[in-house]
């Protein structure tokens, strides 16, 4: 095992790889903003270190020895090897990092199935999803840029209007539901932790404008928030008011159907960004990829 004090001095490597390469003391010493007199006294460093002669001067030219020709292809690799590390250690430093924050629903249903969409568009992008059923404040710096949900405009930051958004029941195709009547012996899913939009799109508003008298809206099961809503939806376990934007994936891909009229709206899908962030190339390319795809989600 080499151990550092074996090593000959750093600098004195330094210098002879850039005579090596350059073949001239003149122009190494240029290279490395020093005095040709300073490269000189390196080599008889690095020489009187090693013990034996690297290189050959003439008047006309500097030759390697067959030791310093071993020496050079170590230490041409070794700082080739260093300049590649510290290039991709500043590319990653100095890489755009784009966070965008929205809630679980719309992060797992609509942004996930479209990332590597996103991600081609901005491939030198740190693109980073936070969820939270919070909202969070837009910084230069923090979390740059936001889809929120609601009537807008948002208070403190800049925002473009993407969809409205509408709500309906959905269930798996394998229930083989398609009339209406059949929702009275339907499992109907509720959703607790709905907050937004209001008037709820709940059970007993959606029959009251079906128009289906008298159906027990109290009965079911119950979850705290859509994603698992949907999930159960999928599996079969019943059907379920959810929005039709969120879910528009998995009624193209033949996992859910929406059997049945009306549908209720909702409120607005919003893009908000910190106003200093409103015009940065990549917060550009992020709205209006949202604008053009959110426009066209299921056809809604």
């Amino acid at each position: 095992m080499i151990v550092s004090h074996s090593l000959p001095p750093l600098i004195s490597l330094r210098a002879f790889e850039a005579v090596a390469r350059r073949s001239s003391f003149k122009a190494a010493a240029e290279e490395l903003f020093v005095t040709p007199t300073a490269i000189s006294h390196q080599i008889r460093q690095l020489e009187a270190h090693l013990g034996l002669r690297v290189l050959e001067r003439t008047p006309r030219a500097v030759r390697l020895t067959e030791e310093g020709s071993v020496l050079y292809e170590a230490t041409a690799a070794g700082f080739a090897g260093i300049a590649k590390a510290v290039a991709h250690l500043r590319v990653r430093k100095d890489s755009a990092i784009l966070t965008l924050t929205s809630t679980t629903a719309f992060l797992s249903h609509w942004m996930v199935p479209r990332l590597a969409e996103l991600r081609r568009l901005l491939p030198d992008v740190d693109l980073r999803l936070h969820a939270s059923d919070a909202i969070v404040e837009l910084r230069s710096g923090g979390v740059d840029a936001a889809i929120r949900y609601g009537k807008g405009p948002f208070a403190g930051v800049a925002t473009i209007p993407l969809r409205n958004d509408v709500f309906g029941p959905v269930c798996s195709p394998r229930l083989g539901l398609s009339k209406l009547e059949d929702l009275r012996q339907a499992t109907l899913i509720h959703i607790d932790g709905r907050q937004v939009p209001t008037p709820a799109p709940d059970w007993s508003r959606w029959c009251a404008e079906a128009g289906l008298p008298n159906a027990d809206t109290r009965t079911g099961v119950r979850f705290p928030d859509s994603t698992l809503a949907v999930q159960a939806a999928i599996a079969g376990h019943g059907v379920a008011i959810v929005s039709l934007v969120l879910v528009a994936d998995a009624l193209a891909s033949g996992l859910l159907v929406a059997p049945f009229v009306p549908v209720l709206r909702g409120e607005t899908y919003h893009f908000a960004c910190a106003f200093d962030l409103e015009t940065r190339p990549d917060i550009v390319v992020l709205r209006t990829w949202l604008l053009s795809v959110m426009s066209g989600t299921a056809g809604l």
